[in-house]
């Protein structure tokens, strides 16, 4: 066994090295990126109008179609920081899950062009990715938080695939229809990021996203909340609570409808700051 005296001077150097010793891990990085994994419980219900001006049902994608509620997605997010004290920022970021479903509805549906009765036997496809840029000014920015506001641009791309068998006074049919929708919006945003520790901050985010008119109409609001653990210096771990809910209208020269879609839940990403 080494002798306790000799090991006291590299007891105490590594104590001088400890986090107490380092100085509070600084609010905005120079440049980061994260990859992560969204568990997200979804809402999504929407309402497509046939060519001739027939009113489609408001339908739920999980209630109705057999979608599930809960599902997880790819999360990620790249940006960087410039000038005096790190006081401009831009980022990067996006997520994207899908979905199929397959059910024989309780309760006739009217999609687009086609009419499903009771008991139709439905097959479904479903992908939601959103990717986004935005820029922050950080108009307070002390040693341990930064405070800002800033505008961006988000893409919604929505995609729906629906194949379905059924019977019409006793003669056997089926169907198929897939339809996408994709729109850009700008954002206004706001973030505001605390230091706790050399290797612990906190941070919240919020983002308001509208497009007032044209073939895609809506808005949407996004919050969130984040801890971020850092043990080796430049890689660590950020746990987020996420809650987005976006409201679109549709106006085709070949069918109108809209989209309601509710996301929420925790992501979990491992992160590298430089």
């Amino acid at each position: 066994m080494k002798n306790p005296i000799r090991l006291l001077p590299w007891a105490l150097l590594a104590a001088s090295a400890s986090p107490q010793a380092r100085e509070p891990i600084a609010p905005v990085d120079r440049a980061y990126v994260s990859l992560g994994v969204y568990r997200s419980a979804n809402g999504l219900s929407g309402r497509w109008d046939a060519a001739d001006g027939t009113v489609g049902t408001r339908f739920d994608f999980q209630g109705d179609l057999g979608f599930d509620e809960r599902e997880r997605a790819l999360y990620w997010n790249a940006g960087g920081s410039f000038g005096e004290g790190r006081r401009h920022k831009l980022e990067v970021f996006g997520y994207d899950y899908d979905d199929t479903s397959a059910r024989r509805i309780d309760r006739s549906l009217r999609i687009r062009d086609d009419a499903y009765p009771v008991d139709a036997s439905l097959a479904g496809a479903l992908d939601i990715g959103v990717i986004g840029a935005s820029y922050t000014w950080f108009f307070r920015r002390g040693e341990r938080h930064a405070l800002g506001l800033g505008l961006g641009a988000v893409n919604y791309d929505l995609t729906v695939s629906l194949a379905a068998d059924y019977e019409v006074n006793g003669q056997p049919r089926s169907s198929f229809q897939r339809f996408r929708e994709q729109a850009w919006a700008p954002m206004l945003h706001g973030e505001y990021v605390r230091s706790l520790s050399p290797n612990w901050r906190w941070g919240l985010a919020a983002s308001y996203v509208k497009k007032p008119g044209g073939e895609i109409a809506g808005e949407a609001i996004d919050a969130q909340a984040r801890l971020e653990w850092f043990p080796w210096g430049h890689a660590g771990f950020s746990l987020r609570y996420n809650y987005n809910d976006v409201r679109l209208d549709f106006r085709r020269s070949r069918y109108d409808g809209d989209v309601d879609l509710e996301t929420r839940g925790l992501q979990l990403a491992m992160m590298l700051r430089f």
